[in-house]
């Protein structure tokens, strides 16, 4: 049981000094400290100065009355918390119902009984006393429930670690079938980068790279299913259930490419290069909930749409968002499409229409900037192998083909084998003394090139250092000849209004 400190120091306000006399005497000869004040406002300047545990406050004084000095302690935040005891002759019903309805916790009748005021005083402060420390408990609480929760959403999300701590059948094992969005993002040329820095610089940029993408996440209400190195899976509609969260989950996609340009901001401000990140969105049934043992437990979403996710991911460049026919159809935001696919996905009994996205409407209003790379012709086309990846391997058969038009990021070749759109290619360029480095070069295939059917439009994934630098050398150089031999044959009027460069090309379909 509590223990009431007889240290506590008690305000005694009245006008007549007899009363205060006896009711000095009276507290004192209990281990009370006592101050005295002779009116409200002396008492209110008391308080202000040398705040009591406790205030006995008469009713009738001059300048200002008890009820109006406790009217005034009471709309205080610094001292609402004080307990209250009118001790007054003003004894009518009228005057004891507004003494509690200004905030008093009790009210004694003059004369008093002596031993009946200690034991009212000493009620109300043991209660002051154990409100107080509850409060300060509950404050403790708070503050450890806080850091759980801090500490537990660095390991999950922040919606799976309120879902938890809020209902302990949160941790029980189980799930249940919902649909949901799901996103997957991942960055291209990261491995190749990361092959190149000290393992601390690799954590450092990714962790750069991260912080950016978990802020945008969080902001469209995304929970964080799994950080695999530098990709990110995640749910729009679990654990926590949202209308519209195709939407959503399309709108943070955009966001995170969006984000990027500050991400390679801070990262080429710090030596290293720049990245790009593909992000396949689709919508599906999944079981969602607790999976793992009672000594280490995850929430996850589990199902072959959750793979699907990941599939779509496959088919993006960098800078892409590739979202599924069922997403689509979720969408009431009206939408920019600048591609559709046909692909087959592994594990898929049929084959899926994709979309590529560059904005959503109302109430999000997110776009991405136009990305326009017209290919310039090489003088003479040079001569590379290539290879079709299947999955993560290597195909056996080694293709000849001849590199036949450039631009920072993509390129122009002509090969005897049809390659199907989003493809990926592992080509390898012959190194040429004076001429270019060599190297291999990763790229996924988009399309026949717009105006050349001899030629297939690939875009670069990875590049090595040096043949990066000399592809944006090259490209450079070639857009600079292009152009002045375009100003030499267009006529006055057309050298004022240049033409727009040809628009990036679609597989199929003409967008919306």
């Amino acid at each position: 049981m509590l223990r009431l400190s007889m240290t506590s120091r008690i305000l005694v306000v009245d006008d007549t000094p007899a009363n205060i006399q006896v009711l000095s005497s009276t507290l004192k000869a209990k281990g009370y400290q006592i101050s005295v004040a002779t009116n409200g406002r002396q008492a209110l300047e008391v308080v202000a100065r040398l705040r009591p545990d406790l205030i006995l406050l008469d009713v009738m004084m001059p300048e200002m009355d008890g009820f109006e000095t406790c009217r005034r302690l009471k709309e205080s935040a610094a001292t609402n918390d004080i307990p209250v005891i009118f001790l007054t002759a003003r004894t009518e019903t009228t005057d004891i119902v507004q003494g509690f309805e200004v905030g008093a916790v009790d009210y004694v009748a003059k004369p008093f009984n002596a031993h009946e005021l200690l034991a009212r005083v000493n009620t109300h402060l043991t209660m002051d006393q154990l409100r107080r420390s509850l409060a300060g408990k509950n404050a403790e609480l708070a503050r450890a429930h806080e850091l759980v929760r801090r500490a537990f959403g660095r390991y999950v999300s922040e919606e799976v670690a309120a879902s938890i701590l809020q209902s302990p059948e949160g941790l029980e094992m189980g799930g249940e079938e919902r649909e949901v969005t799901i996103l997957m993002s991942d960055l291209r040329g990261f491995t190749a980068l990361a092959a190149r820095l000290a393992p601390h610089e690799v954590i450092e940029f990714l962790n750069l790279y991260l912080e950016a993408m978990v802020d945008v996440i969080s902001r469209y209400e995304g929970t964080i299913d799994e950080i695999i190195g530098d990709a990110v899976l995640v749910i729009f509609g679990a654990p926590l259930a949202l209308a519209d969260h195709a939407a959503k989950a399309v709108a943070c996609g955009l966001a995170m490419q969006l984000a990027m340009a500050e991400v390679n901001r801070r990262l080429t401000a710090k030596g290293a290069a720049a990245l790009e990140m593909g992000i396949g969105i689709h919508t599906g049934r999944v079981i969602v909930g607790n999976i793992g043992s009672l000594r280490r437990t995850k929430y996850a979403a589990v199902g072959s749409n959750v793979n699907l996710a990941g599939r779509i991911e496959s088919f993006t460049t960098g800078g892409q968002l590739l979202i599924s026919e069922s997403t689509r159809e979720q969408i009431q935001s009206p939408l920019r499409i600048v591609g559709q696919f046909q692909v087959e996905p592994k594990g898929a009994n049929h084959s899926l229409q994709l979309h590529e996205v560059t904005s959503i409407g109302e109430p999000f209003n997110l776009s991405l900037p136009e990305r326009s790379d017209a290919l310039c012709p090489l003088p003479q086309p040079l001569s590379i192998t290539f290879t079709v990846l299947e999955e993560k391997f290597l195909g056996r058969t080694v293709h000849e083909a001849r590199l036949a038009a450039l631009s920072e990021s993509e390129a122009g070749i002509e090969s005897a084998l049809s390659l199907a759109p989003l493809s990926n290619l592992k080509l390898e360029l012959k190194p040429m003394a004076g001429a270019n480095p060599g190297g291999e070069i990763y790229a996924k295939v988009i399309g026949p090139v717009a105006g050349a059917s001899s030629q297939t439009r690939i875009r670069f994934t990875s590049l090595s250092p040096d043949l990066k630098v000399w592809v944006r050398q090259m490209a450079t150089r070639l857009g600079s000849t292009q152009a002045e031999t375009a100003s030499e044959i267009l006529s006055p009027r057309e050298r004022r209004e240049p033409r727009s460069p040809s628009p990036y090309p679609l597989p199929k379909g003409e967008g919306a």
